[in-house]
């Protein structure tokens, strides 16, 4: 792979590393990545398996682990000879773990998230570390995330994963960073900046990343995010964590970055910076900032309501049972209240473990698979209309059942093939 490199690249990192870490990497470039995910335990506690039920099914290794959530590696090739994908398993599609890079998954393990607090992602998507977030923040403690992210077509995968992991204590959000800052100034407990960078931690799985690479990207990264973390600071409140990283090695992009801020801004202070490469971590390499902004904090920030976000480009906020119940309005299935209003039902608050349905089918493991393919399953229950679908007690979608068929609501853009 080594050849695939660009030269320059490859001259700017020998300079910054010992003559030893330098063939570390050169040697770590043919390796095979490390695959891991982070699994919810609030799920899984009310699921119907239970931790060794996992461990054995996918072989996992656990790295680390919180009250919140556990982050766990697997041989991805070596499953796939068994015929297991974690990234098709219906416990994938309940929402009970998802799927991130080790080092990615690595950097907010320090950070002290509180239930009660209110955290903005600012670039957030395809949402690996706002879920993680998520993991800690409570909706009965008043824990609340803003995701963003500027990207349209990104949103969407954000907005799909998020929804998938059943988090209602949560707003979306489509827009430069400037314009948070004008309605949320000093406003959030902690703000996490996985800024936009060059990319140089993803040559090792990405041929794109190797190819895309120049001098001139890496500096036009570095003052998008002097901006990003510019921005970042002004919405941090006083007492509040700022996190940024980013998956690249050159200085420019990493430690120039914080110490710019750091220069500008004199009521802050590092509790932690780490860079990690391939080679002497479990992973593809990250580098993280934890810095604190200094002062009082001692105010609750309260999460946003609704109409916070008027005049933004609002892509969801919360998760209702009924269409008329959340902004966001994709896949929508028709109800009837008790008094005869027609209503939707949304596809998105069947992952929410706790909002309540009148009638519940759980599938069994042959069933789920119809049903994430989008076929209809013969059942003999005593009820007509419409219920939640459920699979080891954890929500999926919906379905209609009618004089023996349950009719498949599950959306068509999420289907298993």
């Amino acid at each position: 792979m080594v050849n695939e490199i660009k030269k320059e690249y490859l001259e700017r990192l020998k300079e910054n590393l010992s003559v030893n870490d330098y063939e570390l990497y050169l040697k770590c470039l043919d390796d095979k990545e490390t695959h891991g995910m982070t699994i919810n335990y609030d799920k899984l506690n009310k699921s119907s398996i239970d931790l060794d039920y996992l461990i054995k099914k996918f072989e996992l290794n656990k790295v680390y682990e919180n009250k919140n959530f556990g982050y766990y590696t697997y041989n991805k090739e070596k499953l796939s000879e068994n015929g297991i994908y974690p990234g098709k398993d219906p416990l994938y599609y309940v929402g009970l773990y998802y799927i991130q890079e080790p080092s990615a998954a690595r950097v907010l393990y320090d950070v002290p998230f509180e239930p009660s607090d209110v955290v903005l992602d600012l670039c957030a998507s395809p949402g690996g570390k706002s879920i993680e977030a998520l993991y800690s923040l409570k909706k009965e403690n008043g824990g609340f995330l803003v995701s963003n992210e500027i990207d349209h077509k990104r949103v969407k995968i954000l907005n799909s994963n998020i929804e998938r992991m059943g988090f209602e204590n949560v707003a979306i959000v489509s827009e430069e960073s400037k314009n948070l800052v004008n309605r949320f100034d000093q406003f959030f407990d902690k703000i996490i900046v996985d800024a936009p960078c060059s990319g140089e931690g993803m040559f090792r799985k990405s041929e794109n990343a190797r190819l895309q690479w120049s001098e001139d990207l890496v500096k036009s990264c570095a003052r998008i995010q002097k901006t990003l973390i510019e921005d970042a600071y002004n919405m941090l409140k006083s007492g509040g964590i700022l996190i940024y990283s980013t998956c690249t090695f050159s200085k420019e992009e990493d430690e120039e970055v914080v110490d710019c801020l750091l220069n500008k801004y004199k009521d802050l202070e590092v509790i932690k910076v780490e860079k990690n490469y391939p080679f002497n971590s479990i992973g593809e390499g990250q580098f993280y900032a934890i810095i604190k902004k200094k002062g009082g904090g001692n105010f609750k920030t309260a999460a946003p309501k609704i109409d916070d976000f008027k005049g933004l480009n609002l892509i969801r906020y919360g998760v209702g049972k009924f269409a008329k119940d959340t902004i966001y309005e994709k896949n929508k299935f028709k109800s009837k209240s008790s008094n005869g209003d027609s209503l939707k039902l949304s596809h998105e608050s069947t992952h929410v473990d706790d909002m309540a349905f009148e009638n519940v089918i759980d599938l069994d493991d042959i069933e789920v698979y119809k049903y994430l393919k989008g076929e209809t399953i013969k059942k003999s229950l005593d009820f007509n209309g419409y219920c939640k679908i459920t699979y080891k007690n954890l929500g999926l979608g919906l379905a209609k059942y009618n004089n023996g068929t349950l009719k498949n609501h599950y959306p068509k853009g999420l289907r298993l093939l």
